[in-house]
């Protein structure tokens, strides 16, 4: 090499993909992504392609290839050891149809997921193999580290906690990182964080706060050259000091490219120039090859997608939250009928889906199904205190207001909202919050067998440390609401017994 030869390294990034490789209507823009990647290679052959996570979870086809068909090879992971991937982050989402499935996943990737802080329990090492790796380009070595935010680990599948642990991000960051440089000395350091930034939050939700550390990485540490986040679903560029950092937007509908210039000195390299910019894929035609690659694939959850699970029209329409936590449902109780397909006792605890719920109405597919209930939430049997019962309704209606007999204020997560059947109870809403609910047939110091959801037990936790877990079920909520829509024998009949006052 001449000694003022320069070196030019292409970076693209892209984040929370969520299996969105079917095309048409559902977006194709995995696709187009595969197109502007291929261009740049072409110019260009030092480039290093990277996802901060998010890829395998979040949409109708992950969950087919997740629940319906896991013994499937995933659709993604073809696309991104097609496109040459170069290495991804993790996300929590990643967990969220359980610890063998991504690990199934990873071992079928021809690139390395990247998170420092996920570790064995019991060793403490990291899970995934090495938390890093090193992409060496003439003479140049670039480090590449994954990090996941460990406040966004906190709710997910709680089953792999006897395998698995998440140390804190900034903790784990500053023994890796220091590590990095004392024994591979690269020229360069990408951080692949699956968390956002604090600037791009719109609430002050101190959740939130605590999930998005990408400051404090780049304000505590100082030796970033390039930091990939995640999570927020937004698109970004910025530089903190010598640190540049992005956010490439969800869904491939976006991506970033980072352009790195590098001079050759006489035994070491400088780095000259790096900018990064926003790259639109609507300008770009989709990848035939890759549509080839998964035709058969977006073919077969098509085909699934439109199968018609009801011989009568079912009447579950939700028209609004407050539809819904002031009576008794049909939409809820088909969950309570569906519950306790796994689980028959005569308590059960079941939550809203997703916020802005609409229910179920007339013929229902498995795609409707999927909108209506999107999460592969688990039954769990479980025995918990009356008061612990008390404790998750107070939660909830302590974070509503009405005025004048309209819902006029929410600061509670929609889907944080429980219902409760086998127990009469009274809501007040005129009483103090934390002080409105009345168990009439439920004695707060007895114990009671009760089936609920994983979701209520994950994100409820903080009242049910002593809650003693029997069994958790192997089968989806979805596929239980699926066998009695199919069943054509059953009907909704309300059995909740519930009343609030305005």
């Amino acid at each position: 090499m001449k000694k003022s030869e320069k070196i030019a390294i292409d970076v693209i990034t892209t984040s929370d993909m969520h299996s969105y490789f079917l095309n048409g209507d559902y977006s194709s823009n995995i696709y187009r992504a595969g197109t502007y990647v291929k261009k740049v290679r072409e110019e260009n052959d030092h480039v290093i392609l990277l996802d901060s996570g998010g890829s395998l979870a979040g949409s109708l086809a992950a969950f087919y290839y997740a629940i319906v068909a896991p013994y499937k090879r995933h659709p993604m992971i073809k696309l991104m050891n097609a496109m040459q991937y170069d290495a991804s982050g993790i996300s929590p989402n990643e967990f969220k149809f359980g610890l063998s499935f991504f690990s199934r996943a990873v071992s079928l990737s021809r690139f390395p997921w990247l998170s420092a802080n996920i570790e064995y329990k019991r060793t403490r090492e990291p899970y995934f193999s090495t938390p890093y790796t090193i992409k060496e380009i003439e003479g140049v070595k670039i480090a590449i580290v994954g990090l996941t935010s460990d406040g966004l680990m906190e709710r997910e599948h709680f089953e792999m906690e006897k395998d698995v642990q998440i140390e804190k991000t900034l903790l784990s960051s500053k023994r890796w990182i220091r590590f990095i440089h004392e024994t591979e000395k690269p020229e360069f350091l990408i951080v692949i964080y699956h968390g956002g930034l604090n600037q791009l939050n719109k609430s002050a939700n101190e959740h939130e706060q605590n999930v998005n550390e990408a400051e404090k990485l780049m304000q505590t540490l100082g030796v970033i050259d390039l930091l990939i986040t995640g999570h927020q679903h937004q698109t970004f560029i910025g530089r903190n000091d010598k640190t540049v950092y992005v956010q490439a937007g969800q869904n491939a509908e976006q991506l970033i490219h980072v352009k790195i210039d590098f001079k050759k000195r006489t035994t070491s390299y400088e780095l000259e120039d790096i900018q990064s910019q926003i790259i639109d894929l609507n300008e770009y035609q989709e990848d035939e090859d890759l549509l080839d690659l998964t035709f058969y694939d977006r073919k077969t959850v098509e085909h699934w997608s439109k199968e018609v699970l009801t011989t009568t029209d079912i009447d579950a329409k939700v028209g609004g939250l407050t539809d819904v936590i002031t009576k008794p449902h049909k939409f809820t109780q088909l969950l309570h009928d569906s519950i306790r397909l796994a689980y028959d006792y005569d308590i059960s605890c079941i939550h809203l889906p997703i916020s802005g719920e609409k229910g179920l109405s007339g013929t229902i597919t498995n795609e409707e199904l999927y909108n209506a209930h999107p999460h592969p939430d688990i039954p769990i049997d479980l025995t918990i205190k009356g008061q612990q019962i008390k404790d998750i309704l107070e939660y909830c209606y302590g974070h509503i207001e009405f005025s004048q007999g309209e819902l006029s204020l929410t600061i509670v997560d929609e889907t944080l909202c429980t219902f409760w059947q086998g127990i009469d109870y009274i809501i007040d809403m005129n009483k103090k919050p934390f002080n409105r609910v009345t168990l009439n047939n439920i004695r707060l110091d007895h114990m009671y067998r009760v089936s609920m959801t994983d979701y209520c037990y994950r994100n409820y936790r903080q009242y049910l440390e002593d809650a003693v877990i029997h069994e958790t079920g192997e089968i989806t909520m979805v596929e239980l609401i699926s066998r009695n829509l199919k069943n054509q024998e059953y009907q909704i009949q309300q059995k909740q017994t519930f009343e609030v006052i305005i």
